[in-house]
C-alpha cells in the first residue's frame, strides 16, 4: 500500500511539473513568434530535446536499437511522431490569432480526449466520480469564454473562431500521440520512447526551418528560445514519466490545472514586464470558470477516492438525511 501510495505521490508530482511548464509555455513562444517563424522554433525545441535525451540514453547504453529493427513499433512511433509534430505547428499557429490565455484553456480539450481515448481503446476505468469532475470541468471552459460567447473582449469573433479550429486540431493530435505513447511503454521506457519521438519530429521539421534565423535574436529572445527548448525536454520528459506511475486519465486530470497556472503566470509578467506582456481581462465568470477548471480536474483525478459509497452515506449522515 506503501509503495502505491508512492508510486501515485510521484506520478502526481510529475505531472505537476508538467502542468507548470506547460502554463508559462504560451507566454515565451509568443514573444518568440514575433521574431522567428513556426517551423524554426518547433525544429530548434526538437533538435534540443533530442540532443540531450542522446546524450542520457548513451550514458546509461540504452538507445534503443530494436525500435528501428521492429516494422510495426516503429510505424506506431512514426505515427506518434507525426501527431505531436503537428500539434507542436498548430498550436503555434493558433497563438497568432488567440491570446495565450485561451489557447491553454482551449488545448484543455486534448487532456479530455486522451481521458475519453483511454477509456474507450484502453479500458481504463472511469468512476462515477470522474464523470462528476468531467462536467465540472466541461462547465468550468463555458464560463471561462463567456466573455467569446457575448462579443466583449475585443477579440475578433472571426480570429477566435480560426483559433478555435486550429486548436481543436491540436488538441485531438497530441490525444492521440498521448494514447499511442502511452500503449509503447510496455516496450519501451518513456526516455526512449520520446527520444525517437524527439528525433523523428526533429528530421521532419529540417527541410522547413531556417536555423540561422537565431543570429537575428537579441538576448532576450535568445533566453526565451532557450526556455522553450528546455520546457519541451522538461515537460515531455515528465509528462512521459507520469503515465508510468498514474493511469492515463488521473495523468490528464492533473493537466487540466494548467490554464490557471497560464493565467496566474500571464497576470504576474503583465505586473513584472508590461511592455512586454498582456495579460487577457478577464471577468468574475470567468475567474469562476477557471476555479471550476480546477475543481473538477482534480475530482476527475481523485473521483473514486472522494465520491465513493462510503463517503457518500458519511454525507448523507452528517447533513441527517439518514435516519
Amino acid at each position: 500500500m506503501t509503495q502505491l501510495a508512492n508510486s501515485s505521490a510521484k506520478g502526481l508530482t510529475l505531472a505537476m511539473i508538467t502542468a507548470i511548464m506547460w502554463g508559462i509555455l504560451p507566454l515565451a513562444l509568443k514573444s518568440v513568434l514575433v521574431l522567428m517563424d513556426a517551423y524554426t522554433i518547433t525544429w530548434y525545441r526538437f533538435a534540443f530535446a533530442a540532443f540531450f535525451v542522446t546524450l542520457l540514453l548513451c550514458a546509461k547504453n540504452r538507445i534503443p536499437s530494436s525500435a528501428i529493427k521492429s516494422t510495426s513499433k516503429m510505424k506506431r512511433l512514426l505515427f506518434a511522431a507525426i501527431l505531436l509534430s503537428l500539434n507542436y505547428i498548430l498550436y503555434l499557429v493558433s497563438l497568432h490569432y488567440i491570446p495565450a490565455e485561451t489557447a491553454q484553456m482551449l488545448i484543455q480539450m486534448a487532456p479530455f480526449f486522451m481521458l475519453l481515448g483511454s477509456v474507450v481503446l484502453m479500458k481504463e476505468h472511469f468512476s462515477r466520480g470522474q464523470m462528476v469532475g468531467s462536467f465540472i470541468l466541461i462547465s468550468g471552459l463555458l464560463l471561462f469564454f463567456n466573455q467569446q460567447f457575448i462579443n466583449n473582449t475585443g477579440l475578433d469573433n472571426h480570429d477566435f473562431f480560426l483559433g478555435f479550429i486550429i486548436m481543436f486540431g491540436a488538441a485531438v493530435t497530441w490525444a492521440a500521440y498521448a494514447i499511442i505513447q502511452k500503449q509503447m511503454l510496455g516496450y519501451y521506457s518513456s526516455n526512449q520512447i520520446m527520444w525517437c519521438i524527439y528525433l523523428l519530429s526533429a528530421l521532419f521539421f529540417l527541410p522547413l526551418a531556417s536555423p540561422l534565423q537565431i543570429t537575428t535574436l537579441d538576448n532576450t529572445a535568445l533566453l526565451l528560445l532557450l526556455f522553450c527548448c528546455a520546457n519541451t525536454l522538461i515537460a515531455y520528459g515528465t509528462f512521459a514519466k507520469s503515465l508510468e506511475y498514474l493511469p492515463t486519465a488521473k495523468v490528464s486530470a492533473t493537466l487540466a490545472i494548467t490554464p490557471l497556472l497560464t493565467v496566474i503566470f500571464a497576470t504576474i509578467a503583465e505586473q513584472i514586464w508590461p511592455s512586454t506582456f498582456q495579460a487577457q481581462h478577464l471577468n468574475v465568470l470567468a475567474y469562476i470558470g477557471a476555479g471550476l477548471v480546477v475543481f473538477g480536474s482534480m475530482l476527475t483525478a481523485l473521483g473514486e477516492k472522494i465520491l465513493n459509497r462510503k463517503n457518500i452515506n458519511a454525507l448523507k449522515f452528517y447533513l441527517g438525511f439518514n435516519k
